[in-house]
């Protein structure tokens, strides 16, 4: 395994961690991508929050004495990791799970559902 992209939007949740856990593990290196959605009413807002989010991972990870390709990312949350991972020839993908509704659920899915069905490597869901 020698690159592992996760999917970083969420301080509180234990993925980028895991991400890094592994990278370091394997010496695999590690990109980190933060996805600005196609349909928010503000995107200026949305891409300073995705450069805010990614320079919150480069800190975290710069304390663990790793280094991450930083990657903003802009459309629906799942094509844009797809993609990126395609691109990037990623050996495993690390995404969150939120703990959504069933009705939201079932009318907007969820991202990590999306990349499970799509991606052409592993993908490690952290909840």
């Amino acid at each position: 395994m020698s690159t592992i992209l996760v999917a970083y939007d969420d301080p509180q949740s234990e993925t980028l961690g895991r991400a890094a856990d592994y990278a370091e593990q394997l010496g695999a290196a590690l990109v980190v991508t933060n996805v600005v959605p196609p349909k928010d009413s503000s995107p200026e807002d949305s891409e300073r929050l995705a450069l805010e989010r990614l320079g919150q991972a480069r800190s975290y990870l710069q304390s663990r004495g790793l280094e991450a390709d930083l990657v903003p990312t802009k459309g629906t949350p799942a094509d844009a990791i797809v993609r990126l991972a395609q691109e990037r020839n990623v050996d495993l993908i690390v995404v969150g799970s939120r703990h959504k509704r069933f009705f939201e659920r079932l009318v907007e899915g969820s991202v990590n559902e999306n990349v499970l069905r799509r991606a052409g490597c592993d993908v490690l869901v952290v909840y």
